[in-house]
């Protein structure tokens, strides 16, 4: 108990017991003594407000200062009564003593000071997820507006967000009954058994955990995978503070919290995907005879394990930290892309960025500049799966993006972030460039499905300014990868990220001129722009599906291309199946339909690893079966005079088959062999 504490609290009784008690002034500073930490004593500023950087607060004040005060404040007769109903309902509800009249606080007791944070241990730091070794954060560090609010932890590294308004220490500050606030840590319950999803007792022990795990050697195997393949995709950790837990997990594995894990398991999830079906290392974790079937069965084993570590360290019920927000973000998009349902868990998720503050930016705590870049990059992260799940839902206005004031991640490689400084980038693409380049794609898709979606016909000139912005997005992308060097030496990965980026945009063409496309099919001499934008889109998007299939470097990408860009292959080839009816486009129907065929041999060769795949090319081949047999109809029409190319009914039903809000996800899409 802090001494210059209860002594000046003795300071403050009535100047009747004052002759009996001699009271001592307090030594420390007031900042210090009010948040009690130690204070080096030297005047006129003592070290700590100088480390702190509230030197302009550091005063020592005396006996006589407290006099002066309550003198100034007797006067205040209506404040008092207030307080002395305070003081009323303080006994009634909580048995706690407090003084006998309203009269004996001061004007300082009744201002709230900055909130105080009891020295629990931090694990904030990035540097470690040992608990022990983590340094300890102090709400008194950093100064927030008051309105603002802190961070707080516990030993177990559980972190929460408390709103100032909502901070007893802030109600209480300066009074005898501050010292009786519990803390975060004693207010968690070891036994909380909430009964959803898991119960506490359910939750596995920390060697059951790593039972789950897979040898030492195909754990770095695959970890190095998801590194090199699929954290440039969707970039959220930051990949030296990993590496770095990893080497001390690797030392001590039951050292390791159980949050750290979950994003272990989730990692290894998304890194099995990416294996060729002759891997070694898929041979010796599976057993089946069948690769695509034990790549499955890995995969979603690794995604429950990462569900069964989150369900110990208790996030399903209130406990988490950023390491469980990141493991949870990575799980959402490693289940997105096995085609699962996400919404759920992505609500949960969401509430929990909320919980840990995430949707304030980082720089409002006393947080070092990892820590900050990785808090942007889980709440932006987070963001674009919300944005494609609402999107998908019909919701393509989610209004929560707005009211947030967090900044964008920083455009850098993780090795040029520091504790204290981020260096500026050299020219051409960064690590998180592909996500920043997504992030804005995806604003930019629910504008465009808040234009398609309404009851009304979308305007031309709208049409025509969200396809000016499609195109200065692509212009950006080619000034950040190619602008100082050609494709052709681009990095693997960087090359994959500029084509799924033209591919995504060539997808969102094809959404913004449906309303247009269809128009006057039937005896139009020159088509018009959406036609030709629609036409030029499809083949351009099933030309890059050609190429991230077909080439050799690529193939640890190919979990992409048999998943959402399989999807957007097919949406592609469903646009140029009905260019085929067209009789404006005749002369490109042998070109047309080779491209077709082509695009079913390559469906047909990934069905087995994907169920897209196997899908679209049952009706892809339906559609081609279709247009032989409408073809033999035309000849025999022509024959006898006729000249109509097809009937206006069976063209009016290939084309609302292409409603853009069919082709936002394999989800929303009616897989059934007769879509067409």
């Amino acid at each position: 108990m802090d001494h210059d504490y209860l002594e000046s609290s003795s300071s403050l009784r009535p100047s009747s017991s004052r002759h009996n008690i001699s009271a001592r002034q307090p030594v420390s500073c007031e900042p210090c003594r009010h948040r009690k930490i130690k204070c080096s004593r030297t005047k006129p500023v003592c070290d700590t407000c100088q480390r702190r950087r509230c030197a302009d607060r550091c005063v020592y004040r005396n006996v006589r200062d407290y006099e002066m005060t309550n003198t100034t404040t007797s006067s205040n007769d209506e404040l008092l009564s207030r307080i002395s109903n305070l003081e009323q309902l303080l006994r009634k509800h909580t048995g706690a003593k407090v003084p006998g009249r309203a009269g004996e606080y001061s004007m300082a007791s009744v201002i709230p000071s900055p909130p105080v944070e009891i020295g629990q241990i931090s694990q904030l730091s990035p540097e470690s997820f040992i608990s022990e070794n983590s340094h300890q954060t102090y709400a008194s560090d950093y100064q927030t507006p008051l309105s603002g609010g802190v961070l707080t932890s516990t030993s177990s590294g559980n972190v929460r967000y408390e709103p100032r308004s909502s901070q007893w220490t802030s109600v209480l500050a300066n009074t005898n009954l501050s010292i009786e606030t519990p803390s975060l840590e004693s207010q968690e319950d070891s036994n909380i058994t909430s009964g959803f999803p898991f119960t506490h007792n359910s939750a596995p022990l920390t060697d059951e955990l790593l039972s789950l795990l897979p040898p030492t050697q195909q754990c770095d195997y695959l970890k190095n995978q998801y590194f090199a393949v699929f954290s440039p995709l969707f970039h959220i950790l930051h990949d030296p503070t990993f590496h770095s837990q990893y080497a001390q997990f690797v030392e001590n594995p039951r050292s390791a919290p159980a949050s750290w894990l979950a994003i272990l398991f989730v990692l290894l999830s998304l890194a099995v995907t990416g294996l060729e079906d002759d891997d070694p290392v898929l041979r010796d974790l599976a057993r089946g005879a069948d690769p695509c079937s034990n790549i499955r069965v890995l995969s979603r084993r690794y995604r429950e394990a990462a569900m069964k570590c989150l369900a110990k360290q208790g996030v399903f019920w209130g406990k988490h930290n950023v390491q469980s927000l990141q493991a949870l973000i990575i799980l959402i998009y490693a289940m997105g892309h096995s085609q699962d349902h996400t919404w759920v868990l992505l609500g949960m998720t969401y509430n929990v960025a909320i919980a840990l503050a995430c949707h304030i930016d980082p720089s409002t705590f006393n947080l070092d500049l990892i820590q900050c870049e990785e808090r942007r990059r889980c709440w932006a992260g987070l963001m674009m799966l919300y944005t494609i799940q609402s999107t998908i839902m019909g919701n393509p206005d989610p209004t929560f993006r707005t009211s947030s004031s967090v900044k964008l991640p920083a455009n850098v490689n993780d090795q040029d972030i520091s504790l204290t400084a981020i260096e500026e980038a050299l020219p051409g693409p960064t690590q998180m460039s592909y996500l920043l380049f997504k992030f804005s794609l995806y604003d930019l898709t629910s504008q465009i499905c808040r234009e398609t979606f309404a009851s009304s016909e979308p305007s031309r000139s709208a049409i025509q300014n969200l396809d000016q912005q499609i195109c200065l997005a692509q212009e950006s992308w080619d000034s950040r990868y190619i602008a100082d060097s050609t494709f052709e030496t681009l990095p693997t990965h960087h090359a994959v990220h500029l084509h799924i980026l033209q591919a995504y945009a060539h997808q969102l063409f094809l959404l913004l001129h449906r309303p247009f496309f269809a128009r006057s099919i039937i005896g139009l001499e020159i088509p018009n722009e959406s036609q030709i934008r629609c036409i030029a889109s499809a083949e351009a998007l099933l030309d890059i599906h050609r190429i991230l299939s077909t080439t050799p470097e690529f193939r640890p990408y190919m979990w992409y291309t048999n998943g959402l860009g399989s999807f957007h292959a097919f949406h592609a080839a469903a646009v140029l199946a009905v260019a085929l009816l067209m009789p404006i486009y005749r002369p490109q129907y042998r070109k047309f339909r080779g491209v077709l065929e082509e695009t079913l041999g390559r469906f047909e060769k990934m069905a087995g690893r994907s169920k897209i795949c196997e899908k679209a090319s049952r009706i892809l081949r339906f559609l081609l079966q279709s247009l032989n047999s409408g073809a033999q109809s035309r000849r025999e029409e022509n024959s006898s005079g006729r000249e109509d190319w097809l009937e206006t009914d069976q063209l009016r039903l290939f084309t609302e088959r292409l409603e853009p809000q069919q082709w936002l996800g394999p989800s929303n899409i009616a897989w059934v062999s007769r879509i067409l």
